[in-house]
């Protein structure tokens, strides 16, 4: 009887696998996220993970090497890397929407709106494609990088992932317009003197003075050594030179500089100074960082460097420009005509080249120093509001009173660094 049922059992699964099978037929995908989610919640988080975890830091007195030095870190980041690989393949499958249905751009006039990226998506798919493929490259770079637990072929790697993700922004986020200059001396040419006033003449009536300092509260953070290997001749130039970003440049008792400092409100109109505002850009960074200039005065941005730079003013005034400055000695030439609160410049080929400028309407402003202080001469009698602005730590703001020849105290304390 057993034998039997075995041979039952064999013939009727023999029965069975004879007829022909149908394939089992792969569910197909379904896109439930968009262009704009996978960047947020996957690129952006895993990219900046990354990033960070291979720096130099540089602070007062030492220098911190941040590197991962534990098998438990290296596969944290193994598994970041992942992630940075794989979001290639979810951006390259068709018929996914740039955001969701109804998102608008925060900043009207310099990103563009989702409508706009995906006709430019749309009308050539192949550079969409070689742009993702760009920068599948370099996060498998990355990833190696990783697995092979080298610490400097990491860093390296970080710039070329800065430099492939801002292309691809400049082509689909934030393209702006590139234009002639309005002024471009060449190199044969020097910068021409200021003529006129070299300042603005003072206000009529009865003046006083407002002074004050600033520092930030706690330790300060330092600041992060620039990748200048993205560029072998930025490299070249600042060869044996630490070069350290300045987003927060302190002094040891935490005296804050590049902190903006102007007077709320209208004023009576006073002439605007025919001495130009002249920022430098010297081994690969902008000097100074912070400036201020009165709304329709010149200022003048000339290139130090043997090599291309960029300035393209991130904004929707009147105020916009990008061009190009491809030999040394160039100096462009522009007058911001409309008041804005920060105007920030970047040059498109050098990422964490930053210049920031207030545009003011009044000449009741100033930048501090290293020694945190500031002093704002001339201004009206009064009750005043006076705002100080920092690219990491944001506005402060208070009311001071003006007594004619008076000098007015309006320190400010920024809360420690998080």
């Amino acid at each position: 009887m057993r034998l039997c049922a075995v041979v039952i059992v064999a013939a009727a699964t023999s029965a069975c696998t004879s007829e022909p099978q149908e394939p089992a037929s792969s569910p197909p995908y379904q896109l439930a996220t968009s262009i704009q989610d996978i960047m947020l919640s996957i690129v952006d988080p895993a990219a900046d993970t990354i990033w960070e975890s291979v720096a130099t830091i540089v602070t007062f007195g030492n220098i911190e090497e941040r590197r991962p030095s534990t098998d438990e870190e290296w596969e944290a980041l193994q598994h970041e890397a992942v992630r940075l690989v794989e979001a290639t393949n979810l951006l390259l499958m068709p018929g996914r929407n740039v955001a969701r249905p109804g998102f608008r751009s925060e900043n009207p006039g310099i990103e563009l709106e989702p409508e706009e990226v995906q006709a430019l998506i749309d009308e050539d798919l192949a550079t969409w494609n070689r742009l993702l493929g760009d920068y599948y490259q370099v996060a498998a770079t990355m990833l190696s990088a990783i697995e092979d637990r080298d610490a400097d072929r990491l860093f390296d790697a970080g710039g070329p992932l800065d430099v492939t993700c801002e292309r691809c922004h400049q082509r689909y986020w934030y393209p702006g317009e590139t234009g002639p200059p309005r002024r471009t001396v060449g190199p044969e040419a020097s910068v021409p003197a200021a003529t006129g006033t070299p300042t603005d003449t003072a206000a009529a009536g009865p003046t006083g003075t407002i002074q004050g300092h600033i520092r930030l509260a706690g330790d300060p953070p330092g600041n992060a050594v620039i990748r200048m290997g993205v560029d072998p001749l930025c490299a070249q130039l600042t060869e044996g030179k630490l070069m350290a970003q300045e987003s927060v440049l302190t002094s040891p008792d935490g005296s804050l500089a590049n902190v903006f400092v102007r007077l709320e409100g209208t004023f009576a109109e006073i002439p605007v100074a025919d001495e130009p505002v002249v920022i430098d850009q010297t081994d690969c960074v902008f000097v100074p960082r912070v400036v201020g200039a009165r709304a329709g005065q010149l200022v003048q941005i000339q290139n130090n460097d043997p090599l291309l730079h960029n300035l393209n003013s991130q904004t929707s005034t009147s105020n916009r420009f990008n061009v190009g400055q491809p030999m040394q000695s160039m100096v462009y030439e522009v007058r911001l005509e409309e008041e804005e609160s920060m105007l920030r410049i970047r040059c498109d080929l050098h990422r964490w080249m930053t210049e920031y400028i207030g545009v003011v309407s009044h000449p009741y402003f100033a930048v501090t120093d290293l020694s945190g202080t500031f002093v704002v001469d001339d201004v009206p009698t009064g009750t005043h509001t006076i705002q100080a602005w920092h690219e990491e730590y944001g506005v402060l703001t208070q009311t001071v009173t003006v007594e004619a020849g008076g000098v007015m105290v309006a320190d400010f304390i920024y809360p420690p660094a998080a």
